[in-house]
């Protein structure tokens, strides 16, 4: 919510400093009202969804009812269809922010040229046991979440999961590749082998993180990427 504040806070700001200048020529006034409308939208969309993937990682799906959003949101039911054509609709749109985000994350991570490709790897997920312990290792990872709550419930959460985790995937690839063309990476299994079992092993321990509450599994499962797979 306080970020939603700051971006219509910029917003208005923007408005401020943009409007003298467009409105001194009339024939101008329509771009003007267009400008604030689309960065309304966009401000509007993006709070929306921050909103629901706070509270799907925390609640779930299945248990995440429309008028909860609507409320911790603070926007009435028009602007929740504006947006989106139906729950299911609104689900899929937050895991593919979700997830756009992640990868976002990753790829900075991943693609810093200023180490190398195995420390890329280690210091990623190293920096992440800071950022599970903040939510007391209670959400997880909303792909691995969505995965077992509803690919068996509706073939568009499952299809969309499947080929997010994929994206992710690749980039874990890329930069394995990358370490073994260069020897930092000294493991003799393709890439993309060991790419996907990197990804399902961080899934896998984040599941048994968020059932125990505690990094036990997570910290097993960094300790053993550094030691023993690349």
């Amino acid at each position: 919510m306080e970020r939603y504040h700051v971006y219509h806070k910029k917003y208005k700001e923007a408005c401020r400093v943009l409007k003298p200048k467009i409105l001194g020529d009339r024939s101008n006034f329509v771009l003007y009202l267009c400008f604030t409308f689309e960065i309304m939208k966009e401000q509007t969309l993006k709070h929306i969804l921050d909103v629901g993937m706070q509270l799907m990682l925390e609640k779930g799906y299945n248990k995440l009812g429309i008028n909860e959003v609507l409320d911790t949101a603070e926007i009435p039911k028009g602007s929740f269809y504006y947006y989106f054509k139906s729950k299911e609709d609104f689900g899929l749109k937050v895991i593919q922010y979700y997830s756009a985000n992640t990868l976002q994350f990753v790829k900075q991570h991943l693609e810093d040229k200023s180490k190398d490709p195995r420390a890329r790897l280690i210091d990623f997920f190293e920096g992440m046991k800071p950022i599970y312990q903040e939510k007391a290792y209670k959400e997880g990872c909303l792909l691995g979440n969505c995965s077992l709550e509803l690919s068996d419930q509706a073939e568009s959460f499952r299809n969309l999961v499947s080929n997010e985790l994929n994206q992710w995937q690749s980039a874990i690839e890329a930069c394995i590749t990358e370490g073994q063309k260069s020897g930092s990476i000294k493991s003799g299994e393709t890439a993309k082998d060991l790419a996907n079992f990197i990804l399902n092993s961080w899934e896998g321990a984040l599941l048994r993180m968020k059932a125990s509450k505690n990094p036990e599994s997570y910290n097993n499962f960094v300790y053993f990427l550094d030691k023993y797979m690349i």
